[in-house]
């Protein structure tokens, strides 16, 4: 009987399960000789010589790209990203002991390992070794809280790992690493946890790397569906899936200006996270002076007729004029909110790390902020509606319209950002928009199908071949395979497994 073994890459379609079953793995031997995958080929051989391990399960989790809805997620408001089909992949083994230990398949970023207690030490800042930390010790405090499995039954893993998702590309590569790191944990411990409950216990676990954000990128990760964007609503966490239409692509290109999670970097992102927090605090206050009661706002998300037991006339009211267009200074901050300066920076500046955002000399820019975000909610909902209805040039328009808001209002973009989308839809492109959490990066185009290659290979002439070499060569370093291609709506994160046999 010929036997031909075929990973099913897929498998938790419709399912909302992650199911890691016992008795699951493959023997490394057969992986090598039969798998008709390369990567994972590659993998597999490059386990082996590194550990002394027979039996093998294999993992995936997919990067995102964010459609629209940027810099919405951290304040409760929907996103509409869709998983792709660049992903990050492993090779694991269970180990019985407590130690983790993971090699990268690219030798120039070496190995790292720790060993599962209570209270993981993080490492550096910007160290890659943090995302598998960030995810054990986010299952670690799950099941220290909820007693479901006991500290001293988890034992840790081997595994080595390939990515193909562009790093700081704003594709969500360090989320896709947390993501698989805790299918890692997993998979090696034989435990089955629900994809909606890992995808918000990963967004908590992620601020163990200093980063404020919301639960988008694990979401989109865990919950995608192949030829399908996702509209992801939070608290609670509730997924829409929405069809791409037919004839349509979507097409990446990276600027090749990396977004690195550096100290300066963190600054940047944390500092929108945290104007937004404020601005919700200002628009709080002026609720109840307007209204005489207790209002229960604890983020932007929350401004709903429905929660606020308003008219939507009665918000806007509130809304116009609750915060001016000028720079916020502490102590008027403090002066709103009837608390001292010091209290402002203790309750509203702390960033996960335990340190506190440096005060921006031009002062906080509250308005700017709350405005984006709420425009970009509305866009969001808007976008959703024109594909559902066939209305692909709307979308278009609203890409493009929230790239502008991303530039002026959180000013999240860059120079390499804005010049790619101009030239992207000079090129052709419906909608262009940066995504991700900005500073450098990917963009994201929407591109008739018929039309693609053209307008690949115009980019490509006007941006790489020309402007960065013009203007910013030094970028060019940066590239590492071909910085602009066609991604595909894929499932989620899941572990490979099963054989089908002829």
């Amino acid at each position: 009987m010929r036997i031909n073994m075929l990973f099913s890459v897929f498998i938790f379609l419709l399912n909302p399960t992650i199911y890691i079953q016992s008795g699951g793995n493959m023997n490394i031997d057969m992986v090598i000789s039969k798998t008709n995958d390369q990567r994972v080929k590659n993998l597999a051989i490059k386990f082996s010589k590194i550990f002394d391990e027979t039996e093998v399960f294999v993992a995936r989790s997919p990067g995102r790209t964010n459609l629209i809805g940027e810099h919405t997620d951290y304040n409760g408001c929907p996103v509409f990203p869709m998983a792709v089909d660049r992903d990050i992949l492993a090779v694991c083994s269970p180990r019985d002991d407590k130690k983790v230990v993971i090699y990268d398949y690219n030798d120039a970023y070496g190995y790292k390992e720790f060993f599962i207690q209570k209270e993981i030490p993080s490492s550096a800042t910007g160290d890659w070794g943090n995302y598998p930390k960030a995810a054990v010790q986010g299952l670690i405090n799950y099941y220290a809280q909820t007693g479901k499995i006991k500290f001293d039954n988890l034992n840790g893993f081997n595994a080595v790992i390939t990515s193909n998702i562009p790093a700081a590309g704003g594709m969500s590569s360090s989320s896709a690493f947390v993501v698989l790191s805790a299918l890692l944990l997993l998979g090696a411990n034989n435990i089955n946890e629900d994809k909606k409950l890992l995808a918000s216990l990963m967004a908590k676990s992620e601020t163990y790397v200093g980063t404020q954000g919301g639960g988008m990128d694990q979401a989109a990760c865990l919950m995608g569906l192949n030829n399908h964007a996702l509209k992801i609503d939070f608290n609670p966490l509730r997924v829409r899936e929405v069809i791409i239409p037919s004839g349509y692509c979507i097409v990446v290109a990276d600027t090749l200006k990396k977004a690195p999670k550096t100290e300066s970097a963190l600054q940047n992102y944390n500092r929108r996270s945290i104007e937004c927090k404020i601005a919700t605090a200002l628009i709080k206050k002026a609720f109840e002076k307007e209204y005489e009661r207790i209002f229960p706002i604890t983020a932007l998300g929350d401004i709903t007729c429905e929660r606020l037991g308003l008219s939507e006339a009665e918000i806007d009211k509130v809304l116009d004029s609750a915060l001016h267009k000028n720079f916020y200074y502490l102590d008027e901050i403090a002066s709103i909110l009837k608390l001292s300066p010091d209290a402002v920076i203790q309750k509203y500046c702390k960033m996960k790390d335990g340190q506190y955002l440096d005060m921006p000399p031009e002062g906080f820019k509250l308005y700017q902020r709350f405005y984006h975000v709420m425009t970009e909610w509305k866009r969001v909902e808007k976008s959703v509606l024109a594909l559902e209805s066939g209305n692909v040039k709307k979308f278009g328009q609203l890409m493009n319209d929230s790239h502008f808001s991303c530039r002026d209002n959180h000013e999240v973009s860059c120079k390499e950002l804005d010049v790619l989308t101009e030239i992207a839809r000079n090129a052709g492109a419906l909608g262009s928009r940066m995504t991700g959490a900005g500073f450098g990066g990917c963009t994201v185009s929407l591109i008739k199908i018929d039309k693609v290659m053209t307008f690949i290979e115009k980019v490509k002439a006007k941006y790489y071949d020309s402007y960065l070499v013009n203007n910013a060569p030094e970028l060019l370093k940066n590239a590492s395979g071909d910085p602009i291609f066609m991604v595909y709506p894929a499932d989620g994160a899941g572990i490979i497994k099963g054989f089908e046999l002829e």
